[in-house]
């Protein structure tokens, strides 16, 4: 599988993950920036999807970009014990080393 494709499958595996993590923390309390977090990084994750399928030239900086964004969505989802948090957290913690990997 090209490195490409393994990108494109956790840019969308952490939107989803962040989708539902979204959607359980609307009406919870949070003491942190989750669950606002999460859609900053759908949005992110599903243009970095976009711009590698279409190998776009600003793939790379779209990819900077979203591994930045996943970074802090994993930091503030893995304070929480939830498991809907810690899922998220874990998705973004693999979309920033792939991302990170094709922005070197």
């Amino acid at each position: 599988m090209s490195s490409h494709q393994n990108c494109i499958d956790a840019c969308q595996e952490c939107a989803i993950a962040c989708e539902r993590c979204l959607s359980a923390m609307i009406d919870m309390d949070s003491n942190n920036d989750c669950p606002h977090c999460c859609r900053e990084c759908i949005d992110i994750c599903l243009l970095c999807s976009q711009a590698m399928a279409r190998d776009s030239r600003f793939a790379e900086a779209i990819c900077k970009l979203c591994a930045d964004v996943c970074q802090w969505c994993a930091e503030q989802c893995e304070a929480h014990e939830h498991d809907h948090c810690q899922a998220c957290a874990k998705a973004c913690r693999e979309c920033v080393e792939t991302c990170h990997s094709m922005a070197a």
